[in-house]
């Protein structure tokens, strides 16, 4: 990355994508907000900023317990081992771009004694009919990052979550990026969402933008259960602050602005249309993110993002994703705050020059 170029940029899309600013300015934001809310100390996550955001998730995605957790990967291997020990079977199944096949260091294989079941296609949302006879547990992305926050359509869903029932299987849900998901399924909520998923995960810094940390929703003996092996993981913290008050925060600060974070990149969608060099997965998007396909390698591609940056001045993201089996590079585009109050013609314009580049740069070495 051209971190020169990049500081050169007056409009930076990559992460993090909000206006929190600078760490010190973030915590001197949430002490604003403790005091605001009359929250003091806590202790091993007992206090009361923890019982708020538990109940509020528990509420908010239909389930009747909820847990706090410092890390995704945490919370989601307990609930892949949790399943799986519930069902007396060992096959947890995932699709090829799960967070925990890609992300996680096989961590559900060396913490969790869990053996890995792909299913599905690469390119594609999780259908009814890629569901497994048999398996201990089924992990659903929704949405699919991988995709660029691909979603089956709410009858995909709506099969999938019977299949699941009839076969016996359990369903988790990665809802990292759950928030978009009402504006892909309008007249769905979260909690019908939910419905047929016997857990829940849930991310507080990737489209909320908090500091960090996440929730596991559930039945409550589920939850109480998680809740051990969040203690024996050693994430029963001394003390939950900033991440479960910021967590709070980033609610109230946001949560609401999620649909129209999904119309901006609906809107810069279909300004950037169809041009050579590059494609948009999914196009339309469906939730406030998408991938921007570029038709090169990935040395191409950087160079087409940098060209952008240097004529336009905006920095369209940090990395190219690159996989052996999607070899297409992938810049991730997710619109928060700040992509969202830039004019998005400038963005636009950006994106089209870095295809323009990548057209360029294969007519001349033709």
């Amino acid at each position: 990355m051209n971190a020169a170029l990049k500081a050169r940029c007056d409009l930076d899309l990559g992460f993090p994508f909000h206006h929190d600013g600078d760490p010190a300015d973030r915590l001197e934001a949430v002490a604003r907000w403790m005091r605001s809310e009359g929250l003091g100390p806590e202790a091993y996550l007992t206090g009361d900023s923890v019982a708020r955001l538990e109940a509020r998730m528990a509420e908010l995605l239909g389930k009747p317990a909820a847990a706090w957790f410092p890390t995704g990967t945490m919370a989601q291997g307990v609930a892949a081992r949790l399943h799986c020990a519930a069902s007396d079977d060992a096959r947890l199944a995932l699709h090829p771009t799960s967070h925990l096949a890609l992300h996680e260091e096989e961590g559900h294989i060396h913490l969790h004694g869990l053996t890995p079941l792909e299913i599905g296609d690469w390119s594609r949302p999780l259908r009814a009919d890629d569901l497994p006879a048999v398996a201990g547990c089924a992990f659903v992305e929704l949405p699919q990052r991988h995709n660029g926050g691909a979603l089956p359509d709410w009858d995909g869903l709506v099969a999938l979550k019977a299949r699941a029932a009839s076969a016996g299987i359990p369903l988790h849900m990665d809802g990292a990026r759950i928030w978009g998901l009402p504006s892909a399924w309008p007249g769905r909520d979260w909690p019908e969402i939910c419905d047929g998923f016997a857990s829940v995960y849930v991310s507080f810094y990737k489209d909320l933008g908090a500091s960090g940390g996440a929730v596991l929703a559930g039945d409550s003996d589920f939850i109480d259960a998680a809740k051990t092996w969040l203690a024996r993981m050693g994430g029963r913290l001394v003390s939950a602050w900033p991440m479960v008050p910021d967590a709070l925060r980033a609610l109230d600060l946001r949560l609401g602005k999620l649909p129209a974070f999904v119309e901006r990149a609906r809107e810069i969608a279909a300004g950037v249309g169809e041009v050579d060099g590059l494609s948009l997965t999914p196009n339309p998007p469906l939730v406030n993110m998408m991938h921007v396909r570029l038709d090169c390698d990935v040395t191409a591609a950087e160079a087409a993002r940098d060209a952008a940056a240097e004529a336009t001045g905006v920095w369209l993201g940090n990395r190219f994703w690159h996989f052996e089996r999607d070899p297409v590079p992938a810049l991730e585009i997710t619109i928060g705050e700040r992509a969202h109050d830039a004019d998005p013609a400038r963005i636009i314009a950006a994106i089209r020059v870095m295809a323009a580049h990548v057209c360029q740069a294969q007519s001349t070495s033709a």
